[in-house]
């Protein structure tokens, strides 16, 4: 922690500026993303993020399994399940026969 606040107060105000995005947290803990950042990330409104600490930072990631939540049900309407049951009878008949 010491070498962040080191490093820190060499740089100018401007410098700081430019490299973080910065936001306010409110009296009830929440936290505004810059809007560059919720476009860059497609982050709307309702979006869950995870939020983590390591080495003495607060971290916001985009929770990685709203990509996978966003696929369910697309593919109902492929025949996937009846495919693979046609080819596991096809399969067995094989054996049966050796």
């Amino acid at each position: 922690m010491k070498r962040l606040l080191d490093e820190a107060y060499n740089l100018s105000y401007i410098e700081v500026i430019r490299m973080a995005h910065m936001a306010t947290v409110s009296s009830k803990g929440q936290l505004v993303i810059p809007a560059e950042l919720r476009k860059k990330y497609r982050l709307k409104s309702g979006t869950r993020v995870a939020v983590h600490e390591k080495d003495g930072e607060i971290r916001i990631s985009p929770n990685p399994y709203d990509a996978l939540l966003a696929l369910r049900g697309k593919y109902a309407k492929f025949p996937l399940e009846h495919d693979l049951l046609k080819d596991r009878r096809k399969l067995d008949k094989r054996m049966e026969r050796q």
